[in-house]
Parts: C-alpha cells; sequence; structure tokens
C-alpha cells in the first residue's frame, strides 16, 4: 500500500506542479520537495519526468475518450448524445480538476506522443457527428471543424476556468455549454 500512496503522492504534486509553474519549470527534485519524499522515490515509479507526465496525459486523454463514447452510446438522438457526453465530460474534468487542467493546458505538449488513432476525444466527437450527419438529424458538414468548434466551446471555457477568469466548476456552465453545441450543429437548418 505505501507504493501506491507513494506514487499518488508523486503524482499529485507533478499535476500542482505542472499546471501551477508549467511542465518545463518543473523538475523532479521540485516534484520530491512537493511530494515531501527523497528525489529517488520518484525514480522508482518513472523513469522520467517525461514518463510521469505521459502516464498522467493517457490517463485523462483516455477516460475523456471513454466517458464522450459511453454517453453518446447511451442516448437516442444527436440532441441527447450532446447532453449526455457534455455532462459526462464536465464530471470527469469537476471530479479531477487538477488532472483535466493538466491536460488541458499540456495537451499541445504530449498529444503528438499519442500513438492510439482513432481513439482520442475529437475522433470521438467526429464519429458522433458523422453518424448524426448520415442520418440527416444535422445538416451536411465536414466533421473535423465542427468536432473542433464543439470542444472549442467546453475547453476555451475550461480554459478561461484554469487561469482564473471564471469561476468553476466546469459542470455549472454544461446546459450552456449543450445548447451552443447543438445550435452550431444544427446552424445549417
Amino acid at each position: 500500500m505505501a507504493g501506491a500512496d507513494t506514487r499518488t503522492q508523486i503524482e499529485r504534486a507533478a499535476l500542482a506542479l505542472f499546471v501551477r509553474d508549467g511542465f518545463d519549470a518543473a523538475t523532479t527534485r521540485l516534484i520530491a520537495a512537493e511530494a515531501g519524499i527523497s528525489e529517488g522515490a520518484i525514480y522508482r515509479h518513472f523513469k522520467s519526468k517525461d514518463e510521469l507526465a505521459g502516464a498522467l496525459f493517457l490517463d485523462i486523454h483516455r477516460r475523456l475518450t471513454d466517458v464522450i463514447e459511453t454517453a453518446a452510446a447511451s442516448a437516442k438522438g444527436i440532441d441527447a448524445q450532446v447532453d449526455a457526453a457534455v455532462s459526462a465530460y464536465c464530471a470527469v474534468a469537476d471530479e479531477d480538476w487538477l488532472l483535466y487542467a493538466f491536460h488541458l493546458l499540456c495537451l499541445h505538449r504530449f498529444l503528438p506522443l499519442w500513438e492510439e488513432t482513432g481513439r482520442d476525444p475529437v475522433t470521438a466527437v467526429e464519429k458522433i457527428i458523422s453518424r448524426a450527419i448520415r442520418a440527416k438529424e444535422i445538416p451536411k458538414g465536414d466533421p473535423a471543424v465542427l468536432a473542433a468548434m464543439a470542444l472549442g466551446i467546453v475547453s476555451q471555457t475550461a480554459q478561461n476556468i484554469a487561469y482564473g477568469r471564471i469561476k468553476p466548476p466546469l459542470g455549472a456552465h454544461a446546459g450552456t455549454f449543450s445548447k451552443a453545441i447543438k445550435a452550431v450543429l444544427h446552424a445549417g437548418k
């Protein structure tokens, strides 16, 4: 149990530093100090700071993908799928804001390392939109553009929460997100 507790301490300390100071500024020495452990303890769990950050990134990236796919699969029709996916996505973000903020703020750095092509939040949303277009629930459009617009509605607000410009939680805005995303998807009708 102590190993799991130490690993969790390392992960939480790293997340706090990555979000507060940025990935590059967070050294293993600073992570260890934040966690209240020796620097060597980090290397018993992770080969490097990059491996630690990559594991954290993949954890939340996969979880967001799963909740979008699961929520959409549990709802019938694009409007209900939007409501379900937005609600589930916001719940994951609010459940562990620090991990979500790390994902959001470091996406540009770690996304190129992602190798599970087609298994990511953006592709999950594109597939939902493509099915809705084929079913003629929404007008024809480029699923990639519509997915970017839909995700941007949520992620731009989340980014402003991370920067302290908007008060959390993200889920408090879920209804507004759903309405805006539906407006984007139905814009051609």
